[in-house]
């Protein structure tokens, strides 16, 4: 299993040509090899590929706007063959359909006719959770149900997001391993304080919160996951570059850089 960095960790930092080339040189030298791409201001795939080849990286799957999933797959499908990235993510559902089972097929059905234009294409679909698919209807998750009723969906989990959820990422990987090539992680712990937002559960770097981070990271690689990304969306204050540092230095000392 591969260690990679979710850039949208970084995403202050990414959205002119200038910036990005110099964000990825520092995770370069932090000793990723890998990186997801998230959150990117208007560069062009070619000078993105030209960035991810002078600094020794490659992208191994990314978020992509969803509107340009439905109406601009042929340009997606083109992007990804140049940066050289098989893997086309979708973040999180459009909030217009969230919240029903009515909703979540509705989002199969709409996206299905672009989803499997890529899938002929040679990509592989990627949808990402977050906490509001851990919704139950009838006494299954609006996830159970999606990945039962759209097989051409691979499942990037966020192990964070499924906590949130109120589910054990162990057993979500063990469940759906042969769907799972890509998983995002990030470490929560429990602040007595509520930062800016009003939270109590804040996300921290790897090892550095309350997650059982060394059962998941095994847990992924006895699965065949073939990417782990380090994200952090919300650093607290701290250096985004920092608690990317801190989380590839834990994950070091586990054995897996």
């Amino acid at each position: 299993m591969h260690i990679g960095a979710q850039l949208y960790t970084v995403r202050d930092f990414t959205q002119t040509p200038k910036d990005l080339a110099a964000t990825l040189q520092k995770v370069a030298d932090i000793g990723y090899k890998y990186v997801h791409c998230s959150k990117l201001g208007p560069i062009d795939p070619h000078e993105l590929r030209g960035l991810l080849d002078a600094n020794g990286l490659a992208c191994t799957v990314t978020h992509t706007d969803p509107e340009r999933l439905l109406h601009d797959v042929d340009g997606v499908i083109a992007e990804h063959k140049v940066i050289g990235c098989q893997d086309v993510g979708m973040g999180m559902m459009p909030e217009r359909y969230r919240g029903s089972l009515e909703g979540l097929q509705a989002l199969i059905a709409d996206y299905r006719p672009a989803i499997q234009r890529m899938v002929d294409a040679g990509l592989r679909f990627h949808y990402h959770n977050h906490d509001i698919e851990f919704q139950r209807v009838e006494g299954r998750t609006l996830l159970d149900i999606m990945l039962e009723e759209w097989p051409e969906a691979h499942l990037l989990v966020c192990a964070y997001w499924v906590q949130m959820g109120g589910g054990d990422p162990i057993e979500w990987i063990q469940k759906y391993g042969a769907r799972i090539r890509q998983v995002h992680i990030k470490d929560m712990v429990y602040t007595p304080q509520a930062n800016p937002a009003g939270q109590h559960l804040i996300m921290t770097p790897i090892l550095e919160g309350n997650m059982n981070y060394r059962g998941i990271l095994a847990t992924c690689a006895q699965q065949g996951v073939e990417f782990a990304h380090v994200e952090q969306d919300d650093c607290n204050g701290m250096d985004p570059f920092d608690c990317l540092r801190i989380s590839f230095e834990n994950l070091r000392g586990l054995g897996y850089c």
